[in-house]
């Protein structure tokens, strides 16, 4: 989380233009998983303009009874400003209450960095709502051009939050947010094209998720894992399909015993019992529950193949740590995935395909030699480093600032 001071005049920032981060998503003391990926992209901005971070959430905990705000010096050109609020105890309330709150600290706030540090060279958003909220309303407010990036599923039919199917009021949000955008920043391609159909003509720059390299990288260990291990890293809910995956890794394992499957990740019980009910023992398959990030590096490093069976994604951060550790991957072809993983570096199965994904254990089981693990990291490493994503932001702020 960095280094915590005690108020805003601690923070510290080098001299000149900086950019303020406005995310929907981000890793706070209380919950430090939801918008991680946001703060590494905040990190590999910052190589190249200074960042301030303005987060505002709601605790979803229900353990904050007031207003509470912590100031961390992530590093020398990352400051954070996380702000929580709390929930009002009647759900009706809530709503409305949320948002006016909401809306209030971040004008005030916002305010505190404009004393501190003058104005922003740009506003950058990350997740429409509630990040694209605020770069619109500040946007506004300051007069600055104002970019998103965006991560988010909603923009899937086969995601049961499916844009379309929101209220009137959400839909409108939505769309007045990206028709007033200065540039839209999509993970992949896909996305972009989804987006486009649902809100219009939007001017776009694809910029992919960042992988911590310094932890995720290509080692020799484990070249010739025995068993051979295949390893899955998810929350394992409804988009992931964990229940698909482990009925086909069982007919795998049928024709040919002896690999393992690593399932890392908080897991509902009933995931577990199902898996139990397959009849896949402790030296077939292993629950992790919850790792850390630098542990979820160490266990890929220590895997043969990483595979998930997703219904719908963008494109999963894992698969792109997978890679730039030189661990295969099969996945579906679902959102961005086919943009990274071909046939150099994986295998890809259709969604919800049980049969295509059994024959996949197979062949990568059977054809794991031809998969050059050194070059696949290095590959990867070239396109999702902090240097590398870092640089194509940078160069959009220059193109969205100095126009």
């Amino acid at each position: 989380m960095g280094q915590i001071v005690s108020s805003i005049t601690d923070l510290r920032l080098p001299k000149g233009e900086y950019v303020l981060a406005l995310p929907g998503w981000y890793p706070t003391w209380i919950d430090s998983m939801p918008g991680d990926f946001n703060q590494r992209h905040v990190k590999a901005a910052g190589l190249y303009k200074p960042q301030v971070v303005l987060y505002i959430g709601k605790d979803t905990t229900n353990t904050l009874t007031t207003v509470q705000v912590q100031f961390h010096q992530l590093n020398e050109n990352v400051a954070e400003i996380l702000v929580l609020y709390p929930s009002e105890k009647l759900k009706a309330w809530d709503v409305i209450q949320s948002n006016v709150t909401y809306i209030k600290l971040l004008y005030k706030f916002a305010e505190q960095i404009k004393g501190r540090w003058g104005m922003p060279l740009l506003l950058h958003s990350y997740i429409v709502l509630r990040g694209g909220l605020s770069g619109w309303l500040l946007g506004k407010h300051w007069k600055l051009p104002y970019i998103l990036s965006e991560n988010w599923t909603i923009y899937y039919p086969a995601d049961p939050g499916y844009l379309l199917k929101r209220n009137i009021v959400f839909r409108y949000l939505v769309k007045r947010i990206f028709k007033s955008v200065n540039r839209f920043l999509p993970v992949t391609k896909n996305l972009d094209s989804q987006v486009q159909q649902l809100v219009g003509n939007v001017k776009s720059t694809i910029i992919p998720n960042v992988v911590e390299t310094g932890n995720f990288f290509y080692t020799e260990e484990k070249k010739n894992a025995n068993p051979f291990q295949f390893i899955h890293i998810s929350t394992m809910v409804y988009q992931k399909n964990p229940e698909g995956l482990l009925r086909a890794f069982h007919a795998f394992n049928l024709q040919m015993p002896g690999s393992k499957l690593l399932m890392v990740g908080p897991y509902p019980d009933a995931v577990f019992k199902y898996a139990k009910s397959l009849g896949l023992n402790d030296s077939t398959i292993a629950f992790t529950g919850t790792v850390t990030y630098i542990e979820v590096a160490k266990l890929l490093q220590l895997s043969s193949a990483l595979v998930l069976f997703s219904r719908y994604e963008n494109l999963p951060c894992v698969i792109l740590e997978s890679l730039c550790c030189g661990v295969p991957v099969i996945s579906t072809s679902v959102g961005g995935v086919d943009e990274v993983v071909n046939v150099s570096n994986g295998i890809l199965v259709e969604s919800e395909n049980e049969e295509m994904l059994t024959k996949a254990f197979l062949k990568m089981r059977n054809d794991y030699a031809l998969f050059d693990r050194k070059k696949i990291a290095e590959t990867s490493v070239e396109c999702f480093s902090y240097a590398a994503v870092g640089s194509q932001i940078n160069r959009v702020y220059d193109e969205v600032a100095y126009r």
